[in-house]
């Protein structure tokens, strides 16, 4: 017994001296943690790196917001350019509506994949078609942006109007239609009623009469306050056909 005890003293002592080494060596730690955050030189260390943190953060800031205001520059400047073109009358527009092709390139070169690159291409595709007479190049650009992602609802419809205008002018009413209906099939009401109307127009071109009345009668029930009610007087019938498929 008298052995274990001892051994017992022993190991007492040696965990008192180990705990005073233990405190010994965090108060030497803690003292040193002390004098190292209250040298001067720490604290203007600390303060110059958030400094430059700042600095840096200011400057990344004022970069990106000036590759952002150029870029809306850019873009602004071709808009305006066809406003231009828009508002001239005179032999001089199919020079601006050439310059405002030529700005529209560069936005859709220098900014691509965004929503302005998309959108140039649906302004040029108008410009090619309705002043350039060139259905050809025009489809290339409404097809580009058309499925590019990049587009609003709204200006997304000005693409696929824009696209099935040229298959109808040129007399590819199939390609239209088809335009058309894949329209009718997505997901929002807008412009719905003009996707019936042209869908119904190109039916009518293709000689399916029966199938035409179908889209009269759908803008007709399903769209009672569209302006466009006004162009089918007469076009509707009183016993409904059989609803037309999207």
């Amino acid at each position: 017994m008298a052995l274990k005890l001892r051994g017992a003293r022993k190991a007492k002592k040696k965990e008192l001296e180990t705990a005073a080494n233990i405190v010994e060596n965090d108060a030497f730690q803690e003292q040193g943690k002390k004098v190292v955050l209250e040298h001067p030189y720490f604290i203007f260390g600390c303060v110059a790196a958030i400094v430059v943190v700042v600095i840096v953060a200011m400057l990344i800031s004022t970069a990106v917001k000036s590759a952002s205001d150029a870029k809306s520059l850019e873009y602004a400047a071709a808009t305006e350019l066809l406003d231009k073109a828009d508002d001239d009358s005179s032999e001089n527009a199919k020079a601006t509506y050439e310059q405002a092709l030529a700005a529209f390139d560069k936005v859709i070169k220098n900014q691509s994949g965004s929503m302005n690159a998309a959108a140039s291409m649906v302004f040029s595709g108008r410009i090619y078609k309705e002043n350039m007479n060139n259905c050809d190049k025009a489809v290339d650009f409404f097809k580009q942006a058309r499925m590019s992602g990049k587009l609003s609802t709204d200006i997304r419809f000005v693409a696929y109007e824009g696209e099935a205008m040229c298959y109808f002018d040129k007399g590819d009413y199939e390609k239209a239609a088809g335009l058309w209906k894949e329209w009718l099939n997505q997901k929002t009401d807008i412009y719905k009623d003009y996707a019936l109307y042209y869908t119904a127009m190109t039916c009518e071109k293709l000689g399916k009469a029966d199938e035409a009345a179908q889209y009269y009668n759908r803008l007709k029930n399903e769209y009672p306050k569209s302006i466009l009610l006004a162009k089918i007087t007469g076009k509707v019938t009183t016993n409904e056909p059989e609803k037309a498929q999207n």
